[in-house]
């Protein structure tokens, strides 16, 4: 049997279809599948050795809906440490760029930061994203909230190619307890781990005059620091995908952008944490590289069916359920997570320090015995 054709009849076994006269909203039986190491998940493994930091993942995330609630429900069940939001944060045009003194907004030279003396002006635009985290800010377990750029941030929507610049400038530039987004790309590291926070929209090609040979070296340079931490990349177009975009990674010019983004990495990137696709992924690449989509954020596509991953990858899960990534990273290794937007498991995967994340029960493990 054709690897395509094994990956059909895992979908026949295993996928739930979504069934007519469900009510609006209610995605109980949306589409999911399992395949390859997911259908016969190990059990799950010890908790993680100390310290450990527990991470929010969530992208496209910029619009109103009922998804956006759960987030704030889940910060309460089980707080997060950091929030990374991975792209299409303001959608579907990103910051409104019309407004008086938006235009004063300049990068400095290096491309990244923005030049200093710049006051954002107030755009309502920031609030489809961030009215919903306030819980995550609130004590007395703030969390940390990070974001990434993705295409709809910079999209130019009529206003023609010179204005993306001007609109990632304006998202870099906003600050506030539940914005933070220092530069196109930048890194946070935070306990045990790394992450690595990339502009991966110059990965379809250039726009507005900044320099992929730059996002290339800051990887490097990134990744000179993932010795001792365990690093991840937060970009919103990832290396592979099953979903709408699938088609993307495979572009000649795509592909070769992203293996040289991956290759300044030396091998040190443990995962791409990214978005692009409304749903919930986990992806392999040929080269073993783990791919975690999260990007069910806002908008969803119930009509997603996931036959086929892009060239060379392989899919363990996907489902167009609702719901969000939990990353731990521990001194010993990592553990991912999808959880519905009510907090129970969809999916779970489990690495140590080298090796993959390959799926595990998400039951939790015995805790050993404290004492004689």
């Amino acid at each position: 049997m054709s690897a395509r054709g094994a990956l059909a009849a895992a979908i026949a076994l295993v996928a739930l279809v979504a069934l007519g006269g469900c009510r609006a909203g209610d995605d109980a039986a949306a589409f999911t599948i399992r395949a390859g190491a997911a259908l016969r998940p190990a059990p799950a493994p010890p908790p993680l050795a100390a310290p450990a930091v527990r991470a929010l993942h969530l992208a496209d995330f910029g619009d109103r809906t009922r998804q956006q609630a759960a987030v704030a429900v889940a910060h309460r069940r089980a707080p997060f440490d950091l929030a990374l939001f991975p792209g299409d944060n303001l959608y579907d045009c990103g910051p409104d760029a019309r407004l008086p003194g938006a235009a004063s907004c300049v990068f400095a030279p290096d491309g990244n930061a923005v030049a200093p003396g710049f006051a954002p002006p107030a755009d309502r635009t920031f609030a489809r994203h961030e009215e919903p985290l306030a819980p995550l800010a609130a004590a007395p377990h703030p969390a940390q909230v990070w974001l990434a750029l993705g295409n709809h941030d910079v999209a130019p929507c009529g206003g023609g190619a010179s204005i993306q610049r001007l609109k990632a400038c304006l998202e870099v530039a906003h600050a506030s307890p539940t914005w933070a987004m220092p530069g196109r790309h930048y890194v946070v590291d935070e306990g045990p781990a790394r992450f690595v926070f990339v502009d991966s929209n110059l990965l379809g090609g250039d726009y507005g005059g900044f320099s992929f040979d730059d996002e290339v070296a800051f990887v490097a340079r990134a990744a000179a620091g993932c010795g001792e931490r365990l690093c991840f990349v937060v970009g919103h177009q990832p290396p592979a995908l099953a979903g709408t975009h699938r088609d993307e990674p495979r572009q000649a010019l795509q592909a070769a952008r992203t293996a040289r983004l991956l290759a300044a990495g030396r091998g040190r990137i443990r995962a791409w944490l990214g978005g692009h696709d409304h749903d919930l992924q986990h992806l392999r690449t040929a080269e073993g590289l783990d791919v975690l989509v999260s990007g069910n954020g806002a908008r969803a596509r119930p009509g997603e069916r996931f036959e086929v991953a892009s060239p060379g990858a392989s899919l363990l899960f996907a489902s167009g359920r609702w719901g969000y990534g939990v990353l731990e990273v521990g001194s010993d290794g990592w553990r991912y997570r999808f959880e519905g937007g009510d907090g129970a498991p969809l999916y779970c995967c489990a690495a140590t320090r080298t090796g993959p994340c390959e799926p595990v029960s998400c039951a939790a493990a015995p805790r050993p015995p404290s004492g004689p």
